[in-house]
């Protein structure tokens, strides 16, 4: 056997043990957890040295690295990663497709309805001691409320989060961020290099951000429970124009809509119509709430205004 083959073999091989190892670890104490800060600061600053010394990236010299060095390179850069993983640990990842709503329940007995094409995870190391979720998309979350008033931080982007102590509320993270709070207190901050502000809500209050993370409007007396209609399969609306509802149908159902006219996005309406029908109602429905006339090709609809028919 080649020296080429020796090195694939015995990176199937370390491939193999880490993979099992990364399984069994679920259930095991980080290492990392037993170390001080100084220490893992140490380790930290001691890999990054055995980086560079076996990758040689001091020496100016230009040169082919041989297979053995390439070896020692993916060796460290493996470790590296394990040193990461057993840091932050696994993730706990749930999603939802296309008009799929599912029910989660968290390690700390908090319950989250996931709303369609969305995403929600966790890291499940130490979740009890640090409460934390990420979203993409929308879901209703009821918290559990902890004795010594242990927060729950749920993350909509890297410079954005919730913060809960137990409460009742819905968050809709797409295009843009939609908060609205049935019950309980939550603070919304912001924390980035542009801006850094926090907002506190009250139960009955909308807080809306936009998609550049600095303008806000924080409503009072709205009609909170429309914005968890869709745990029931149904849509409410309240002068939504159809712009709001070609979107949220794009984003939950796939549905693909165009128009013939971009001025009729502009059109709003009032009422209510399921969700858990066929595509073709669904539209349907649509088509009557905003006075519209459909014609389908193949997977696409398209919306125009309706040829009223005078009588001479």
């Amino acid at each position: 056997m080649d020296q080429n083959n020796i090195h694939r073999a015995e990176e199937n091989q370390m491939s193999r043990r880490f993979e099992a190892w990364y399984n069994a670890a679920d259930h095991s104490k980080a290492y990392t957890e037993t170390l001080s800060e100084q220490t893992k600061q140490a380790l930290g600053n001691d890999m990054l040295f055995q980086i560079k010394t076996r990758a040689n990236i001091s020496s100016p010299k230009k040169y082919k690295p041989s297979n053995q060095m390439l070896w020692c390179a993916a060796t460290v850069i493996l470790l590296f990663a394990v040193f990461v993983f057993l840091q932050k640990g696994p993730t706990i990842t749930y999603t939802t497709g296309y008009g799929e709503i599912k029910m989660i329940h968290l390690p700390d007995g908090s319950q989250v309805k996931l709303n369609g094409h969305s995403r929600l995870y966790y890291r499940k190391r130490n979740f009890n001691a640090h409460r934390e979720v990420w979203l993409n998309g929308e879901a209703s979350f009821v918290v559990v409320h902890k004795q010594n008033n242990q927060r729950f931080s749920v993350h909509v982007s890297d410079s954005t989060s919730i913060e809960v102590l137990g409460t009742e509320f819905n968050v809709q993270n797409r295009n843009q961020t939609l908060i609205a709070l049935r019950e309980g207190k939550i603070n919304f901050q912001c924390i980035s290099t542009q801006d850094r502000y926090k907002i506190e809500m009250q139960p009955g209050q909308h807080f809306m951000l936009a998609k550049n993370k600095r303008d806000y409007q924080l409503k009072n007396d709205v009609a909170i429970d429309a914005f968890f209609l869709w745990q029931k399969h149904k849509l409410l609306l309240s002068n939504s124009t159809l712009n709001e509802v070609i979107s949220l149908l794009k984003a939950t159902q796939g549905i693909e809509i165009v128009l013939k006219d971009d001025r009729l996005l502009k059109r709003d309406a009032s009422g209510s119509m399921p969700l858990n029908v066929d595509i073709d109602e669904m539209i349907s429905n649509i088509a009557l709430l905003y006075d519209l006339d459909i014609k389908r090709k193949n997977n696409r609809f398209l919306f125009q205004s309706k040829q009223h028919i005078t009588h001479q």
